[in-house]
């Protein structure tokens, strides 16, 4: 009896672990694609500084404008941008405010 009863308890132990194994590569699988996500932000941020610096040469504004506009904002002249010309006028109230922002912080 006391076999039998072990022999169930090794069984139990055994499927447990291999949920928890499936668990945490499902967890570690999910982080995997947090982190692809986070470097894929982080990239199109250093593709916009790195455009703003070509057009404005000016790199604590372009770091500011990088860093705080929407990643959904692109911009084709980061020059008309911050001389509030053509493209800013299509920029929303919210990136206005961000655009006058980093102006006003860095001239």
């Amino acid at each position: 009896m006391f076999r039998r009863f072990v022999g169930i308890l090794v069984f139990a132990v055994v499927i447990s672990s291999d949920a928890l194994s499936q668990q945490s590569f499902q967890d570690l699988e999910g982080a995997s694609q947090f982190d692809r996500a986070l470097a894929a932000v982080d990239q199109i941020k250093n593709r916009k500084k790195l455009q703003c610096l070509l057009d404005v040469v000016n790199r604590p504004l372009c770091e500011c404008l990088s860093r705080n506009l929407p990643l959904d904002t692109y911009a084709r002249s980061f020059t008309a941008i911050t001389n509030r010309e053509n493209e800013y006028e299509q920029l929303s109230a919210a990136g206005k405010t961000i655009v006058d922002r980093c102006l006003s912080d860095n001239r």
